[in-house]
């Protein structure tokens, strides 16, 4: 799917929204004055997990505007750690990746100090 991104007029509909009555801009994350310093208009909802069978447009309600040093930095990363944990889980369903082996599933168990156990005969083996 490609990326869906905000029209001009959304983009300024936002804009406006985050400027006060004396023409300040504010992050609309956390409160800071922006003034002159760079802003990014972002999706609330990353765009990668947004239900894509619904193909309705962008609305400035879809949006927030976030100073790229204070808010849009922070939530970027907490967003590619939610979609790649949404990739991870679709694929789990999906049986697309394949399970990790691990200790568990073995009859040996492996303590602390470095020694191997049988886990059925409880016998130390090295």
């Amino acid at each position: 799917m490609p990326r869906c991104e905000f029209s001009r007029k959304v983009r300024a509909e936002i804009i406006l929204r985050a400027t006060n009555t004396a023409g300040i801009v504010t992050c609309e994350g956390c409160g800071l004055v922006l003034g002159k310093k760079p802003f990014e208009v972002d999706h609330t909802l990353p765009e990668a997990l947004r239900d894509h069978t619904r193909r309705a447009p962008l609305t400035a309600a879809d949006g927030k505007l976030l100073g790229k040093a204070c808010c849009h930095a922070p939530k970027t990363a907490d967003d590619i750690r939610r979609i790649r944990k949404a990739d991870r889980q679709r694929d789990k369903f999906t049986r697309a990746m394949k399970p990790k082996s691990s200790l568990s599933n073995s009859r040996l168990k492996k303590r602390m100090d470095g020694t191997v156990v049988d886990r059925q005969t409880g016998e130390t083996l090295r």
